[in-house]
This record gives structure tokens, C-alpha cells and sequence, in this order.
């Protein structure tokens, strides 16, 4: 019984590799043709098996010849799907962004539009580096959100955006992180790290790295104040007391409790010294 299962498995592989060759002949022989049409639908045959490869190459070869007619508009759209499962993020952007600017009214419409947003997504890089792919798929994310609220796509565009918004976020944080790290090194990198940190809360209020923005506030502060001339000391001091309360404000169950409740006795000594010495 093993014996006839296993010459049964080699009957059925020796097939399959004869098929394969089979169609691989066909593919050369479309492929040196001049009957346009007969690529068109070998390549619809590709596409439909997941051969993704070989409808690429037939439909960049015919696509300029069936530009204006019926079938422009679906060699189009296979072009940008078979890119795309292929993982050609680029490529399947420009040739989705294509479809939609020249078929509004396609069949195809709503999903390319989503999909030319997922191509971005599919590009966004790790946040230490540049964003501009990540921005354009929040971009076109909300115009397929704004276009098609119903779509049955659209609770997924919106959790991919979020996303995308959340790896901003974090790009900012790191941002804000590195100025605080560079403390006074050629000037005064405390201030820049508020100011990223503030912007960060503005552009993004509901992110995860609130409380991380928040902290960097309150030690950049800290150690602005505590590296200030003697003429800005008061008003330094008072401005990151006034952070440290509304930031334990703000999060009463925060991990950093122990370093904020230090920073403000620490604080709280520096402004009694100040007005012992003007007493």
C-alpha cells in the first residue's frame, strides 16, 4: 500500500512538472507573439493562477497598444494589484494613483484608492527615519475615509492610519528625546525639547506616548531651571514646579512618581534658599 501511494505521488509531481514546462513553453511563444489580444488574455490566465511575474511582463508589453480602449482600464488594474502582491510597494503606488486619477468612475475605483493608501502604508519605514511615505498614506487613507464612509474597508483604513499616526508620534518622541539629551551642547537643547514635546501633545493628543511627551516636559524644564543664570532662576524654578503638579495632576498613577516627587522638594529648596537670600 505505502509502495502504490508513493508511485501514485510520483505520477501525480512527474504531471505537475510536465504542466509546468508546458506552460512555460506557451508563456514564450505568447510572449514572441504579435496577437495583442491573445497576451491580454494569457495574462488575465497568469494573473488568475498567481503568476504575478509573468502578468506584469505581458501587460507592460501591451498596455500602450490598448491605451484609450475597453481594456485599458482592467490592464490598469491588474497591473497595480499584480505589483503590489508582489510586494513592489512603488511601483503598484504609481500605478494605482494612475487608475484613480484617470477612472473615476471605475469599477475598480473605491479599492484602488484604498489600496494606493495601503501601498504607502506597505513602504512606511522605522520611524528614526524619513516619513514621507507614512504621511502620504495617512493623506490618502483619509480621502478613501472621506469618499467611501461605508465602504466595507473603511474600519480598516481608519485602525492603518491610526498607525501611521502613532509612528509620527513616536518619531517625535525620539526627537524630543535626543534634544534632552543634549542638554546645553551648543545652546540651550532643553527649551527645543519642550517645544517638541508640546508640539508632539498638540499634533497628536490621544497617542500612547502621552505620558512619555509629558515627562520630557517636566525634566527639560528641570534642567533648565536648574542651569539658569541667577537672573532666571525664580522664574524657571516656579514654571517647572508648576509642570511637576499638573503633571502628577494628570497622571496620578504614573511609574515616575518617585523622580517627580524628587525634582519638586528639590525644587521647593531652591525657592527657599531664593527668598532667604532677598529676605
Amino acid at each position: 500500500m505505502d509502495r502504490f501511494l508513493y508511485i501514485l505521488c510520483l505520477f501525480v509531481f512527474s504531471c505537475q512538472i510536465c504542466l509546468a514546462k508546458i506552460d512555460s513553453k506557451e508563456y514564450k511563444l505568447i510572449r514572441k507573439s504579435t496577437d495583442n489580444n491573445a497576451k491580454y488574455e494569457f495574462a488575465i490566465k497568469c494573473y488568475e493562477e498567481q503568476d504575478y511575474k509573468k502578468t506584469i511582463t505581458l501587460l507592460e508589453d501591451i498596455s500602450s497598444v490598448f491605451k484609450g480602449t475597453e481594456k485599458s482600464e482592467n490592464i490598469l488594474y491588474l497591473l497595480s494589484s499584480s505589483y503590489f502582491n508582489r510586494k513592489e510597494y512603488i511601483a503598484s503606488a504609481h500605478h494605482y494613483q494612475t487608475y484613480v486619477n484617470t477612472y473615476l468612475r471605475g469599477t475598480h475605483y473605491a479599492e484602488c484608492l484604498f489600496m494606493l493608501a495601503y501601498s504607502y502604508y506597505h513602504q512606511s519605514p522605522e520611524a528614526e527615519l524619513d516619513q514621507t511615505a507614512t504621511m502620504k498614506a495617512i493623506e490618502r487613507f483619509q480621502i478613501f475615509i472621506e469618499s467611501f464612509p461605508y465602504n466595507e474597508q473603511t474600519p480598516l483604513a481608519k485602525n492603518l492610519q491610526a498607525e501611521m499616526y502613532e509612528k509620527l508620534a513616536l518619531r517625535d518622541l525620539k526627537n524630543a528625546q535626543l534634544y534632552y539629551n543634549l542638554g546645553n551642547y551648543r545652546g540651550n537643547n532643553y527649551r527645543a525639547a519642550v517645544v517638541s514635546a508640546q508640539n508632539a501633545l498638540y499634533d497628536y493628543p490621544n497617542t500612547q506616548y502621552k505620558e512619555d511627551y509629558s515627562i520630557i516636559i517636566v525634566r527639560s524644564k528641570y534642567k533648565e531651571a536648574i542651569n539658569s543664570v541667577q537672573e532666571k532662576l525664580r522664574q524657571r524654578s516656579e514654571d517647572s514646579l508648576d509642570e511637576c503638579y499638573y503633571f502628577m495632576q494628570e497622571y496620578p498613577e504614573t511609574k515616575h512618581k518617585k523622580e517627580v516627587d524628587k525634582i519638586i522638594k528639590h525644587l521647593k529648596e531652591i525657592l527657599r534658599h531664593l527668598e532667604s537670600i532677598e529676605d
